[in-house]
């Protein structure tokens, strides 16, 4: 039997073998504990692929801007403890391992807003890793500087703007009501901030796309997440792409098509490790 995990900043799936997949709250988790009482509760688990909202080198998770764990060597840990063999990667980067392989095309750019805002990028069918696994970060790369802490420690990363996290602080900073909290929502909302919040998001994103494009010169994105998932989003980028720096043949847009694409990317690790 293999368990599959999706650790989220908001949202930990988790699923063994094709069953029904299940979704707890991340707040409440400790991944240690969860690995141990899944073990003990079934025996025959024999592999464990795990898509983590973090950085993670090496079987290693090293932080996460999202979640409460850091630190943990999880591949050695379960490799020492239980004999079971175990593939962990960034969220991202299980993301477009998902999508390509649903895709079936060799130049792909994901980017994924939900909580925070997550990127990976696929050149030539390989997935662009970087030295330390830390490549396409594009949400933690500085925007400017805003009154809230990212995750990661800066005052100016692009995810304190483009992100759901950054939707609610933003709000509860202008003391907008709950009801508007969504970027729909804001968007018709007629107050003058909410359009700084909605200015700020699509500015943000405009420089992320064109700062991607510009690095990865990518010709198909695929949009995700809660609040990436977005026909607004997708026709915005769209027009972005007419005012590329150079001119470019064609770019392909596209929302997800997947259900759970971390989780699914999470059962492709096996066959890259």
């Amino acid at each position: 039997m293999n368990l599959y995990i999706d650790f989220g900043g908001t949202h930990f799936r988790y699923q063994l073998n094709d069953s029904k997949i299940k979704t707890l709250n991340s707040d409440n988790i400790d991944l240690k504990k969860f690995l141990d009482e899944m073990i003990q509760k079934h025996s025959d688990i024999s592999y464990i692929g795990i898509s983590f909202a973090g950085i993670v080198q090496n079987g290693k998770i090293i932080s996460s801007p999202n979640t409460n764990t850091q630190n943990f060597a999880v591949k050695k840990y379960i490799k020492e403890t239980y004999n079971i063999p175990l593939a962990i990667d960034n969220d991202l980067n299980c993301a477009a391992l998902a999508e390509h392989n649903a895709l079936q095309v060799s130049s792909l750019a994901v980017f994924y807003i939900g909580t925070g805002f997550g990127s990976a990028f696929i050149d030539n069918n390989r997935l662009i890793k970087g030295a330390n696994n830390k490549s396409g970060e594009i949400g933690h790369i500085p925007f400017k500087k805003s009154p809230f802490k990212c995750g990661c420690g800066r005052e100016d990363c692009l995810e304190l703007y483009v992100s759901g996290n950054a939707i609610e602080n933003w709000c509860d900073y202008f003391n907008i009501e709950s009801k508007y909290r969504r970027l729909d929502l804001l968007e018709s909302f007629d107050d003058y901030k909410a359009k700084i919040i909605i200015e700020n998001f699509y500015h943000g994103l405009e420089y992320a796309f064109h700062s991607s494009l510009n690095l990865f010169d990518f010709n198909n994105l695929v949009l995700g997440g809660s609040v990436g998932k977005n026909e607004n989003i997708k026709s915005f980028l769209e027009e972005q792409f007419t005012k590329s720096a150079f001119q470019r043949e064609s770019l392909n847009i596209t929302l997800s098509q997947l259900q759970e694409g971390s989780l699914q990317g999470s059962k492709l690790l096996y066959t890259k490790n």
